[in-house]
C-alpha cells in the first residue's frame, strides 16, 4: 500500500489537441446515428471547452495557446540549471498504428521526398520514402493541416494550410497560412489568421509569389471572412476575391495547367456549433475565373440545381480543358460524379456502373474528393470510406482497397496522389499507404507517431508497458523497445483500459459510449451487465478500479454505478441522475468525472460535463452536491488526497476571452468550501490532474 506520509504534488497535464474522429458503423440504416456518430469525438472535446457557453470562444483559446508558449519560453530561459524542465520526452509508440492525416504532398524532384499532414499532429517529413520521418513545424500553435504545397517554380518554397477542412462536429480550427523558403526547415506565418480553416492553397505555376487561398472561414459563426483569397507577394498581403455567402466558404481550389490565370473553386454551405449543423445549401456551387480572380462566374449546364453537400474538385494535367467534379447529396451519399470537356461551360454525368453505392457510408461530407491521374486522364480515383476508381474515365467502377475490416488499408480516405503512372499515395484516418502496383496490394508506410490517445494505462504486470486507447483505431499497447510493432487489443474508439494488480490474465477495456468488454486469458467478454443501455453516457465514459479491492470497480453514465464481484455479476446503480438533466441534449448532460478517496474507501467523487461535484462519504448511499463556489464548466477531474481524507482537488475545463478564471481548487473539508489554487497557469482547459503521493 501507499505511505501516507510522504511529501506528494499535483501535476497538471494540460493537453492541448487531441481527440478527432470516431469509430465508423458499417451498414447503419439510420442516418441521423451515422451523421451523429462521426461528429461526436469532436463534440466532445468542443463541449468540454464551451460549455456553458454554447459557441467555443476561438479568441480565448489562441490567447490561452500564446500565453503558454511565452510562459514556457520565459522558464527556459530563467530555469536553465532546471535538468528536469530542459530534458527530453522519450517517444515511446506507436508509429505503426497511424492516425487521421488530412494532406499528402510529394517533391516534384524528388519522390522519396514526402510531407504529411496530419488532422491535429502537425506536419511529418521522409526523406527515404517513408522508412523514417520527421516531425516539422511543431512551433506552430496550431497542427491542425489541411494542405500542404510546394512551389513548381522553386521546390523551396513551401505553404501550410491550418484548420482541419473536413469540419467533423466542432473541428480543429486553425490560424492561418505558414510558409517555408528552405524546404521546411523553417516556417514563417503569413496571416489569413481571421479565416481559421485554410481548405486548400494553389501556387501559380509560373509566379511564387502568386497564391490563392480557399477558406471555409470559422464555422461556428456566419461571416464573410469565408472565401478565396489571393496574394501577390508571396503571402505578405492578402485580398479576397470571392465569396458565395455568410455561410459558405470554399472548401476546393484547382488552376489551370495550361492558362494560370484559370481558377475553378467550389463554395459549401456550412455552419457547425453546439446548436446548429448545416452540411449543404443553396450555396454550395462551382465557381470560375478566367482573370486570376478578378471576376468569377457560377458554373450550372449540365450541374444539379438543388442543394447539394461538399463538391470536390479535379483537373487534367494532360488534356487542357478536362475537369472533374464530384457532388455529395443531401442525404450525404454521392449525387453524381461530373465531367466537362470545355472548360466548365457544360457538364456530362459519369456512369456509376461498378460503384459501391455506400462507399461514402451516409458521411459524404466528411469526403468530397476526386483525383484524376496526372499521367492518364481515364484512371479516376473517389475517396470515400473505400476508394473507388475508374481505369476506363469512368466507364466503369470497382473498389480498390482492401475491405476496411481488414485493416490492411484503415478506412476513410482523405488525399491521394500519383508519384507515377502506377505509384500512389493514400492518407486515411489511419496513416498512410502505399501502392506500386496501380492499387492492387498496398503497404503501410508512415511510421508517424501521431495516433490520437486518449487514456494511458500502465501494466503493473510488465514493467514499463503502456496501453493507450486511441481515436478510431482501438486499444492498442506496446513501448519505445517495440515502437513499430504496438498490438492491437481492442477496436472502435479505445478510452480507459485498467489492469488487475492480482490477475495478468485479467484487463478491462473500453469503447466510445461506455462500452465495457473484459479480457481473462485472452478471451472476450461484455461487461455492461447491469447498466441500463438507455442511459446518458458521455464519449469518454469514466471508469475506475477501487483503491482497496480489485473486484470493486465504479462507472458512470448520468448516475453512478459500482460493481463488487468484477469481472462477474452485474452493476448496480448506487446514486440518482447527478446531472441537471436534459437541457441542451442527450449528450451534453453526463458524469465526466470520478475517483475514490486513496485513503477512506467509503468516500467517493464524481463530477458531471454540465457543472456539477458530488461527494459521499458511505459509499454511495448518500451523496451530497458540492458545487457552491466552483466555476460553472465542464468538471475534467476530481480527486482525493493521500494525506488528508478530507482534501478533494476539482479542475474545470473551459476558456472565455479576457477571463482569468482559475480552473483547478482545493478543499480541505470535503468540498463544503473551495479555494483556487491555479497560481499563474494560464487561463487553459486542465484534462487532467494527477496526484503524486
Amino acid at each position: 500500500k501507499r505511505k501516507m506520509n510522504m511529501k506528494y504534488s499535483i501535476y497538471l497535464l494540460l493537453v492541448i489537441s487531441i481527440r478527432i474522429i470516431c469509430l465508423w458503423k458499417p451498414h447503419s440504416n439510420n442516418e441521423t446515428e451515422k451523421f451523429e456518430n462521426k461528429h461526436r469525438p469532436f463534440e466532445s472535446f468542443y463541449f468540454q471547452r464551451s460549455y456553458p457557453e454554447m459557441v467555443y470562444d476561438i479568441n480565448a483559446y489562441n490567447q490561452s495557446l500564446n500565453q503558454i508558449k511565452e510562459q514556457f519560453e520565459h522558464q527556459k530561459i530563467s530555469r536553465l540549471g532546471n535538468s528536469g524542465l530542459l530534458s527530453d520526452w522519450k517517444q515511446e509508440g506507436p508509429t505503426n498504428i497511424g492516425g487521421r492525416l488530412n494532406a499528402i504532398e510529394v517533391h516534384p524532384a524528388n519522390p522519396n521526398i514526402i510531407f504529411t499532414g496530419s488532422a491535429a499532429g502537425g506536419i511529418y517529413k521522409t526523406n527515404d520514402a517513408g522508412a523514417t520521418w520527421t516531425s516539422i513545424g511543431n512551433d506552430f500553435s496550431q497542427l491542425a493541416i489541411s494542405d500542404i504545397t510546394i512551389a513548381s517554380s522553386n521546390h523551396n518554397v513551401i505553404y501550410v494550410a491550418t484548420g482541419d477542412h473536413n469540419i467533423s462536429g466542432l473541428p480543429h480550427v486553425g490560424n492561418g497560412i505558414y510558409k517555408s523558403t528552405d524546404g521546411g526547415v523553417t516556417w514563417k506565418h503569413k496571416g489569413l489568421s481571421q479565416q481559421s480553416i485554410i481548405s486548400k492553397i494553389v501556387i501559380d505555376p509560373t509566379n511564387e509569389n502568386i497564391v490563392y487561398a480557399a477558406t471555409m472561414g470559422m464555422p461556428f459563426v456566419r461571416n464573410l471572412k469565408r472565401g478565396v483569397y489571393k496574394s501577390t507577394d508571396g503571402g505578405n498581403s492578402w485580398t479576397k476575391i470571392h465569396v458565395a455567402s455568410n455561410q459558405a466558404g470554399a472548401i476546393d481550389l484547382v488552376v489551370d495547367p495550361f492558362n494560370s490565370q484559370v481558377l475553378y473553386y467550389a463554395s459549401w454551405d456550412r455552419i457547425r456549433n453546439n446548436q446548429e449543423s448545416v452540411a449543404y445549401g443553396p450555396n454550395t456551387k462551382i465557381w470560375k475565373t478566367i482573370d486570376g480572380g478578378n471576376s468569377w462566374n457560377q458554373l450550372n449546364n449540365g450541374l444539379p440545381t438543388a442543394k447539394t453537400s461538399r463538391i470536390g474538385l479535379a483537373i487534367s494535367q494532360k488534356t487542357p480543358n478536362l475537369v472533374f467534379a464530384i457532388i455529395v447529396d443531401q442525404n450525404f451519399d454521392l449525387e453524381g460524379i461530373y465531367k466537362s470537356t470545355d472548360a466548365g461551360n457544360s457538364w456530362n454525368k459519369l456512369n456509376t456502373t461498378g460503384l459501391d453505392p455506400n462507399f461514402m457510408g451516409g458521411f459524404g461530407w466528411y469526403f468530397g474528393q476526386i483525383r484524376v491521374s496526372p499521367f492518364n486522364d481515364n484512371h479516376i480515383s473517389l475517396l470515400g470510406v473505400e476508394m473507388q476508381s475508374s481505369f476506363d474515365g469512368g466507364a466503369s467502377w470497382s473498389q480498390t482497397v482492401p475491405n476496411w475490416w481488414t485493416y490492411e488499408v484503415h478506412a476513410d480516405e482523405h488525399d491521394m496522389v500519383h508519384i507515377d503512372a502506377n505509384t500512389v499515395l493514400l492518407a486515411t484516418d489511419g496513416g498512410l499507404y502505399k501502392s506500386t502496383n496501380l492499387m492492387t496490394t498496398w503497404t503501410d508506410i508512415d511510421e508517424i507517431p501521431n495516433s490520437q490517445i486518449y487514456r494511458v494505462a500502465l501494466s503493473p504486470h510488465t514493467n514499463g508497458v503502456y496501453t493507450g486507447g486511441l481515436q478510431d483505431n482501438g486499444t492498442t499497447s506496446g513501448n519505445a523497445s517495440m515502437i513499430n510493432q504496438w498490438s492491437r487489443e481492442y477496436g472502435g474508439d479505445g478510452f480507459q483500459a485498467l489492469f488487475d494488480p492480482l490477475d495478468p490474465t485479467l484487463r478491462y477495456f473500453e469503447t466510445q459510449n461506455g462500452n465495457l468488454v473484459y479480457s481473462l486469458s485472452g478471451s472476450l467478454n461484455s461487461f455492461n451487465q447491469g447498466i441500463d443501455p438507455n442511459d446518458r453516457t458521455n464519449w469518454d465514459m469514466p471508469i475506475i478500479m477501487s483503491n482497496f479491492s480489485s473486484d470493486v470497480l465504479y462507472t458512470g453514465t448520468y448516475r453512478i454505478y459500482k460493481h463488487t464481484n468484477a469481472p462477474f455479476g452485474t452493476w448496480q446503480p448506487i446514486s440518482s441522475d447527478l446531472t441537471d438533466g436534459i437541457i441542451f441534449g442527450s449528450n451534453f448532460h453526463n458524469i465526466s468525472a470520478l475517483a475514490q478517496s486513496p485513503i477512506n474507501s467509503q468516500y467517493l467523487y464524481a463530477g458531471t460535463s454540465d457543472g456539477n461535484v458530488w461527494v459521499t462519504k458511505n459509499d454511495g448511499l448518500f451523496w451530497t452536491e458540492v458545487t457552491s463556489g466552483l466555476p460553472d464548466r465542464y468538471v475534467t477531474t476530481v480527486a482525493g488526497s493521500y494525506v488528508n481524507q478530507n482534501t478533494v482537488y476539482v479542475t474545470h475545463s473551459g476558456y472565455k476571452y479576457n477571463d482569468n478564471t482559475p480552473h483547478i481548487h482545493r478543499s480541505d473539508n470535503h468540498g463544503n468550501s473551495w479555494y483556487s489554487i491555479a497560481g499563474d497557469l494560464p487561463n487553459i482547459a486542465i484534462n487532467r490532474l494527477l496526484i503524486h503521493e
